[in-house]
């Protein structure tokens, strides 16, 4: 197996983010509304909290849509494309969506009753692999098929290639 640490080490003075987002249901109220649409994260490991309503949504490896369901006082921890690249693709990175759906519907109905909040809060950390660390398959996971498909890059040329080909790298940057 892998040394212990070997994930822990990379993630060493890595630009992870802490990253609430909000929506209001006040405002937003149809079914199918779109707040992320499908995706998956660039990062190494995505840490969700509980929303206090319904609407993440997850796909299985076998291409079910299913809604998430966090018991309290639990968290979910996604895959990330980093972590794909890690383990050459053993472990995918975990594609999601968040959407009014008829839970959230449902859910933010109640709360109107009860005079709660209609915000859709949830707080993300994204864990990532240090900028200046390699990505690689590492161990048991590098062969030379899984080294032609996840070539070896430092983490930070990885990101920017994501950002770039959703678009979002910032202008200037080479």
């Amino acid at each position: 197996g892998l040394d212990r640490k070997a994930f822990v080490d990379k993630m060493k003075n890595a630009p992870h983010l802490l990253a609430p987002t909000g929506s209001d249901l006040a405002k937003y109220t149809d079914v199918g509304t779109v707040f992320a649409g499908y995706h998956y994260d660039l990062n190494f490991l995505t840490i969700h909290g509980k929303s206090r309503y319904p609407g993440l949504f997850i796909w299985l490896r076998d291409g079910t849509k299913t809604p998430v369901k966090m018991p309290e006082g639990c968290l979910l921890l996604q895959a990330g494309k980093q972590l794909e690249w890690l383990t050459g693709g053993e472990i995918m990175a975990g594609m999601h969506e968040v959407i009014i759906s008829d839970k959230t519907k449902e859910a933010a109905a109640k709360a109107k009753e009860e005079g709660r909040s209609l915000w859709r809060v949830s707080s993300t950390v994204f864990g990532h692999i240090a900028s200046d660390a390699t990505l690689e398959p590492l161990g048991r996971f590098s062969n030379e098929e899984t080294c032609k498909k996840y070539r070896k890059c430092c983490a930070g040329e990885q990101v920017q290639e994501e950002l770039d080909t959703i678009k979002l790298k910032p202008n200037g940057l080479a």
